[in-house]
């Protein structure tokens, strides 16, 4: 009887051990084809061949002031810049991943999650050797540990929690993930360089000019605010309730493929703070999440010879020691600040019979002060964005119709003044906005047909959405261009 009983005691002892590192491993994915088209005209005609500055207008040593309202880093032209519809086919969206957990008792857990962007062929205009055809890149990849009573602690690449407060109360809900929800970033976390967010998939070449990339590429990745970041540790609170609170921190820089000589000799130290907090209950979602970025801009300052500048007369503007059009100067950027607060929230209001109409807004402000180690006339030491969205969607059935209004509101600044050389900051005209309709069709709970549209209107300064329409090719434009695409996505998951 005692030997019984010790057997069934060793038995249960192994299952309990077997119990506990028991794992599972899941591989999703989805498929998404995209093919549209693309314009952008009425750039502003009056800068053709003169000074006039559209906050884009310096691009380094030797370059004429106000350059056409071309791009930062690119040649200068003395006609604006136009763009007749063209077609396009955008492949970004798709992806397949592997996630999986091991019990390891007593409510604790093993995570991780390893998922790799695919495309359907290289975008629009890129050459298929340039990217391979289509090779993958990383997406959201991290491992941690998952706690029924504190949390979950993770170490990788992912979305901050600046930007996923966004994604929770956008107006797409998971179903119009496309080209037209693409352009929000383009009006929101970033200024007007307008590249929509920012991945640390291309950190390790952003600001490395040896790679041949432009400085917008390194000023998109210092001033952005709506980031997939790598080097990310979180930690993410249970669910109390309705509520959730994330909380990440990232010290950017340490592998990024830039040399320690362009770094003023370590005493430039890029971090990241990001922390949200979320409320869902049943059909109502609110969040609130707050970024600080540390170095980031003086990181790309220091880390990119080609200087960004702008305004007229005296209230142009550079960020370093040069005013537009002149010399790069040994005293640049020595440090720099960006805070970034969002507030946001969506409802929807139920109809019967399964219909449902959802209403939704956010708000954000964004501030970069950055410092000098000597300045002179002109040097830009503050600068100020505020943006909103709108948003509204009626479900009925599998139809699903949704509508946004996004606004970038004109930028405000503070720049060094003197005596001799007085100045004072001039955002006029910085300002844009976009109209979004979009509608989706689910043929199944796993495929689904979507058709949209979407409106960017420039003020005359203006240039979002000119330099990258979504994760298409490039699109060059001059200030004032009003960039538009629509077309349909077929997009499938398992």
């Amino acid at each position: 009887m005692q030997k019984k009983l010790l057997a069934a005691a060793v038995l249960s002892a192994f299952a309990g051990v077997a119990s506990a590192q028991s794992s599972s491993v899941t591989i999703y994915g989805t498929l998404q084809g995209d093919f549209g088209f693309r314009s952008a005209t009425g750039s502003d005609a009056s800068l053709a061949g003169t000074s006039t500055s559209s906050f884009r207008g310096a691009t380094g040593a030797g370059t004429a002031a106000g350059a056409g309202g071309q791009a930062v880093g690119t040649a200068y032209s003395a006609t604006p810049l136009n763009q007749s519809t063209r077609t396009l086919s955008n492949p970004a969206g798709s992806n397949i991943g592997f996630r999986g957990t091991e019990d390891l008792g007593n409510g604790l857990s093993a995570w991780f999650q390893l998922e790799m962007s695919t495309t359907l062929g290289a975008p629009s205009g890129t050459p298929d050797g340039a990217n391979h055809g289509n090779a993958p890149t990383w997406r959201n990849t991290a491992v941690g540990l998952r706690s029924n009573t504190w949390g979950t602690v993770s170490v990788g690449m992912w979305d901050t929690p600046f930007n996923l407060m966004a994604v929770a109360t956008s107006n797409a809900n998971g179903r119009i993930a496309n080209a037209t929800t693409g352009q929000q970033a383009n009006l929101l976390g970033t200024t007007f360089i307008g590249q929509g967010a920012w991945s640390a998939q291309n950190e390790s070449a952003a600001c490395n000019a040896s790679t041949g990339n432009s400085a917008n590429s390194c000023l998109n990745a210092g001033m952005n605010f709506d980031r997939r970041q790598k080097q990310l540790l979180q930690w993410w609170s249970p669910n109390w309730n309705g509520f959730e609170a994330r909380v990440a921190y990232a010290a950017v820089g340490a592998n990024d493929g830039v040399t320690g000589d362009n770094r003023a000799a370590g005493a430039i130290k890029p971090t990241i703070w990001d922390l949200s907090a979320t409320y869902t209950n049943g059909p109502l979602a609110a969040g609130y999440s707050y970024s600080n970025q540390k170095d980031l801009l003086a990181y790309a300052a220091a880390s990119n010879a080609t200087i960004m500048g702008g305004g007229t007369g005296t209230g142009s503007w550079a960020i370093g020691s040069v005013l537009p059009g002149a010399a790069v100067a040994a005293n640049q950027v020595s440090s720099s600040k960006g805070t970034g607060h969002r507030l946001g929230g969506k409802y929807a209001f139920a109809l019967g019979g399964g219909n449902s109409i959802g209403v939704g807004a956010m708000w954000e402000s964004l501030k970069w002060t950055i410092g000098y180690g000597g300045t002179v006339a002109g040097d830009l030491t503050e600068l100020k964005k505020t943006a909103w969205r709108l948003q509204a969607n009626y479900t009925t059935g599998n139809h699903f119709f949704a509508f946004d209004y996004t606004r970038a509101n004109d930028l405000k600044g503070n720049i060094v003044s003197t005596v001799a050389n007085p100045r004072g900051f001039d955002g006029s005209a910085t300002g844009a906005r976009s109209y979004q309709l979009a509608y989706n069709y689910m043929m199944s709970k796993r495929t689904s047909i979507t058709a949209y549209y979407t409106q960017v209107t420039n003020d005359t300064n203006a240039v979002y959405g000119g330099i990258v329409f979504a994760g298409f090719s490039n699109a060059s434009m001059g200030s004032g261009a009003d960039p538009k695409y629509y077309g349909v996505t077929v997009r499938h998951s398992f």
